[in-house]
């Protein structure tokens, strides 16, 4: 077991206290009560990380906040691991458990891509589509978004009729911590079977048709039946954003989704966030509501 390093931790304490109040600039003596040090050792730690680079130090002020340095660390950080190099193993456990097959999804400027996946998949199944983000498709990526983002994403449903049904369902995706996706053809034909490429406009009726239905779950009776597609969780990135969603869904031989009771639906989506989970606590991450806490 590692040893303590009270250095470090209170390095870390000065850092997240600046970091966690941007447009704020904080004394001495303020440092020091709100980190719990005392003011000799917040002196030496301030004075350590202002000739670093790390902190600035007004000259008349004598306030810190966070040095130019740090932007350097942070371009090198970006360039380091993320949620999708842990992916695999953690898919690969997440099928192991469910049967189900497991995929991980980013969205990539305005389209959605398929970045892993793995069990339950068949050679001869088609290598997954980049496909518009539109309403009701990527759901999961907006239900922590701000109202701007998430309203610039409903202008793009392809039927008016699809905006009502998604505003229901995203807070009951934040309650639930995850997605349900009901099974249709329609849906199957989406991903794509085959050799089959969809157009953008013929993207675009298909997800209309998906959207009138309501492809997406709102409310679980435990004791109904649902014919589900997928599961899906977010993996979230240290300032709430979601990086990634990961999903355990049926293979695309079984068209018509899996018969699922409510109770089982909820064990499954309760095995997919613990999945999730993982990924965000691997790189950091924190749910959007613990960001600012």
């Amino acid at each position: 077991m590692a040893r303590p390093a009270p250095g470090a931790d209170r390095s870390v304490a000065v850092l997240e206290l600046l970091a966690d109040h941007p447009d704020e600039r904080f004394t001495l003596s303020e440092v020091a009560r709100r980190c719990g040090l005392n003011k000799a050792t917040a002196h030496a730690l301030l004075s350590a990380l202002t000739a670093h680079g790390i902190l600035l130090r007004h000259p008349d002020e004598k306030r810190y906040s966070l040095g130019p340095r740090l932007v350097a660390i942070g371009d090198a950080a970006v360039r380091g691991y993320s949620a999708i190099d842990f992916a695999p193993s953690v898919l690969g456990r997440l099928a192991a458990d469910t049967g189900l097959r497991a995929t991980a999804t980013r969205l990539e400027g305005d389209a959605i891509s398929v970045i892993a996946r793995t069990g339950a998949v068949p050679e001869v199944e088609a290598a997954p589509p980049r496909l518009p983000h539109i309403p009701p498709l990527g759901v999961l990526f907006m239900a922590w978004s701000d109202e701007p983002s998430i309203e610039a994403w409903l202008a793009r449903a392809p039927a008016s009729e699809i905006v009502g049904r998604v505003l229901e369902a995203l807070p009951a995706i934040r309650h639930h911590g995850f997605a349900v996706t009901m099974a249709s053809a329609d849906w199957r034909r989406l991903f794509g079977t085959g050799d089959e490429r969809l157009g953008h406009e013929e993207v675009r009726a298909l997800l209309g048709e998906i959207g009138r239905r309501g492809a997406l779950l709102t409310e679980i009776d435990e004791r109904a039946t649902y014919p589900v597609a997928d599961v899906a969780a977010p993996v979230f990135l240290a300032d709430g954003r979601v990086e990634l969603a990961v999903a355990a869904s049926t293979p695309h031989t079984k068209p018509e989704g899996i018969e699922m009771s409510g109770a089982d639906i909820i064990e499954l989506g309760n095995r997919v966030v613990a999945a999730a989970r993982h990924l965000t606590f691997a790189v950091h991450g924190h749910h959007p509501s613990t960001v600012d806490a």
